[in-house]
């Protein structure tokens, strides 16, 4: 049985904090720009006025109250998802598992974007799929070497009709992949009828404001596209969906009902209260302003830390919650973590997002959480640690 083959799968420790440690390392988003208040007021409203419903079991279906929080959101980046298409999780981690059970078998191939989510390896991976690299250059994704490797693995006689990818501001890089690689990259997806799994929970985070059209825009038939509430409203309520094409998303509802048995009435009903009562552009645009301002102090402070020719390089990211640290002459991250745990500072090494769990030169510091009068501290605690730990 697959189940007994599969590899072990561990998360990395990401939310973990204690102390006078400043923590680089989990994907916080910053609650400090919700209105609270005014949350609590609807959220009592709700169960005091309709608790039998919210906090009921419900159908595996989102909401009709939700479907315009959702479309809104999608409807930003270019897309328009039919209500019927769209199937509730408790964010895309779940998404991640679903679509690994229900759109592959055990033992077939996943095409995976490098360096990887770890979320998603480790989803994978459990739903017993095995992972694939699809090769990149200096743009990103290389739409000809997807094509070249999907038809090796065929020749091979092996199964591959999913590829994965996180294509804007990408966990854990920062980087966006071009509109013009995005048709290239859908292109041969259509040619070789593969199915495209897009994860965007940081498409909207732009600094500038800008977005660029989703792939499940480019391509609806093509694309099964997971969707979450955890960046631009809050994780807690671990509330998010899949867009999916139509025979798929009946698929991936059977699978989510097995997973949940039904979504969180209440956390769906939250949501919808809230954007029907504000929308999305308020939120949506305080928290671009609080994670341009840390990224901005994060990479200032690196500037002055680790610039002027070390070693160590990196490019400043136009939205999401990262910035990806390379060492120019090869040396290996993963020991470097203990030793800046030592100076109080916490990052994830690039290893957790490697698919083969080899050494990395690489590094992921997340700013979206860290407070400000910190930031600076953290990167002078961790200048200090990579210094020492590469001498």
């Amino acid at each position: 049985m697959w189940t007994d083959m599969r590899p072990a799968v561990e998360m990395p420790r990401l939310f973990e904090r204690g102390g006078d440690t400043v923590s680089f390392a989990g994907g916080l988003p910053d609650l400090d720009v919700l209105p609270l208040d005014a949350i609590a007021r609807q959220m009592s409203g709700l169960v005091r006025l309709g608790g039998r419903i919210a906090l009921q079991y419900s159908t595996p279906h989102v909401a009709q109250a939700l479907v315009p929080a959702i479309g809104d959101l999608m409807g930003r980046e270019g897309a328009c998802p039919a209500a019927a298409d769209l199937v509730p999780t408790s964010g895309s981690q779940m998404g991640l598992m679903a679509a690994g059970l229900a759109l592959a078998e055990p033992g077939e191939t996943v095409l995976v974007q490098t360096p990887v989510y770890p979320g998603a390896a480790a989803a994978f991976r459990t739903a017993g799929l095995r992972l694939r690299a699809i090769p990149r250059d200096a743009r990103g994704l290389a739409p000809e070497g997807l094509r070249e490797t999907i038809l090796q693995l065929r020749r091979e006689g092996r199964t591959a009709r999913l590829a994965y990818c996180n294509p804007t501001f990408q966990n854990p890089t920062g980087a966006t992949l071009p509109a013009d690689r995005r048709r290239e990259l859908l292109a041969v997806a259509g040619e070789l009828d593969l199915t495209v799994i897009e994860d965007n929970p940081y498409g909207l985070l732009g600094f500038d404001g800008q977005t660029t059209d989703s792939l499940k825009a480019l391509a609806p038939d093509r694309v099964v596209y997971l969707g979450t509430f955890s960046k631009v409203f809050a994780p807690g309520l671990r509330c998010g969906w899949i867009a999916a094409p139509r025979e798929q998303a009946a698929a991936l509802r059977r699978t989510t009902e097995v997973m949940a048995l039904s979504p969180s009435p209440l956390a769906q009903a939250a949501i919808a209260a809230f954007h029907a009562r504000s929308g999305w552009t308020e939120l949506i645009d305080r928290y671009r302003a609080a994670y341009r301002e840390r990224c901005a102090l994060m990479a200032d402070a690196l500037e002055r830390e680790l610039g002027d020719g070390g070693p160590w390089t990196w490019r400043r990211p136009q939205g999401g919650f990262y910035l990806w640290l390379r060492h120019r002459d090869g040396l290996d991250t993963g020991p470097l973590a203990a030793v800046a745990a030592g100076h109080g500072v916490s990052f994830v090494p690039g290893s957790h997002f490697r698919i083969d769990g080899g050494p990395s030169d690489a590094l992921r510091l997340c700013f979206s959480h860290v407070p400000r009068d910190r930031v600076a501290v953290g990167v002078s605690r961790l200048a200090t640690a990579l210094r020492g730990g590469a001498a």
